[in-house]
């Protein structure tokens, strides 16, 4: 139940953000994960072989953390998504007669960023390299179905999907809008469905062709009949609309116009209800934003709206353990200024 736009500068930097929706308490802290660190709790433990940061998740982070999004050092960046219904794990053990590594779903976000260097480099080893066993683990005591989203630094993005058993599908996102099931191929079509009644357009259907912005000069009726619930499909859309309805961005205001974007698909506590759950509601836990480029990440959670920001820096520091940086505090505010006079444009939005 979360949601992730990317989207492109003036200047031609990529910037990413996501939102984590759930329905359970977990731990989460920004962490710093060194080249050579070992996952021991992992289901095959394997070593870092890139240095990364991002945010980690788990019942326990000191015992078995994982990420959830990250970036690493050649400024590979992507998150971890639910999928349910679609995803088609296999036995551990048919995974290790093809002569790979079984990891659980929660896992393979963190094996990503610790082991590849490009986009093109997942296409061609992730499916060579690892399988996602359907062997329990200690996140909800089971694999965990996920599906997963990667950018560079070029803006281009890439989705994993381990929808077939003891492999993955990939796709290029034209459009770097994500969420939950179904498939990714079934979202991006039913987008251009409803591109193709707002607007003048007409598309092919081939999951490669490209989604531009919407511009001024372009005849559409926005986002009239798009659903407004809270369920991957309509958020897809809400989502896309969104971003391609928006205007271009500089460096400076990129970020913000992510999060801004963002708030079109945040689940408020009660919208949206889990049924035989511990916590019988979704809401957007927090919110975290990536600037691939100078490798920085924000954050802010549901009860506090004050972001936090955490800097890549110099991996040659780290040292050889996990380094956690805590993100989730109490909302604080800052008082008006009293001031009278000002210069012209200074109090202009």
């Amino acid at each position: 139940m979360c949601t992730g736009i990317g989207l492109v500068s003036q200047q031609g930097h990529p910037f990413w953000g996501r939102t984590q929706d759930f329905e359970q308490h977990f731990e989460y802290a920004g962490v710093k994960i060194p080249r050579g660190y070992e996952f021991t709790a992992a289901l095959t433990p394997f070593i870092a072989e890139q240095n990364v940061m991002g945010i980690a998740w788990a019942k326990d982070l000191h015992q078995s953390p994982v990420l959830l999004d990250g970036i690493n050092d050649y400024g590979i960046c992507g998150g971890s998504f639910y999928f349910d219904h679609f995803f088609k794990y296999a036995a551990t053990e048919m995974i290790q007669s093809t002569g790979k590594l079984a990891i659980r779903g929660e896992e393979l976000c963190t094996w990503i960023l610790t082991h590849y260097r490009s986009l093109d480099e997942i296409k061609q080893r992730l499916g060579k390299d690892v399988g996602i066993t359907n062997e329990g683990g200690p996140m909800m005591g089971m694999s965990v179905p996920q599906h997963y989203i990667f950018h560079d630094e070029t803006g281009r993005a890439l989705v994993v999907e381990p929808s077939q058993k003891n492999g993955f599908r990939i796709f290029e996102n034209p459009v770097d809008i994500f969420t939950n099931a179904p498939t990714f191929d079934w979202h991006l079509n039913n987008l251009k469905t409803w591109l193709e009644r707002t607007t003048k357009r007409t598309y092919t259907y081939d999951n490669t062709e490209g989604i531009v912005q919407i511009g001024f000069d372009e005849t559409s009726s926005g986002l009239v009949g798009i659903p407004a619930d809270y369920k991957p499909e309509s958020r897809f859309l809400r989502a896309a609309f969104a971003k391609l309805l928006s205007i271009d961005v500089d460096d400076d205001r990129a970020m913000n116009q992510v999060f801004q974007l963002l708030t079109t698909v945040n689940t408020p506590k009660g919208a949206l209800r889990i049924d035989q759950s511990e916590t019988p509601v979704a809401w957007t836990q927090y919110t975290a934003g990536y600037d691939i480029q100078k490798k920085i990440l924000y954050a802010f959670t549901y009860d506090n709206r004050n972001l936090r920001s955490l800097e890549y820096g110099d991996p040659a520091t780290w040292g050889s353990e996990l380094h956690y940086f805590s993100f989730i505090s109490k909302q604080t505010t800052t008082p008006f200024v009293e001031k009278n006079q000002w210069m012209a444009g200074e109090n202009t939005i």
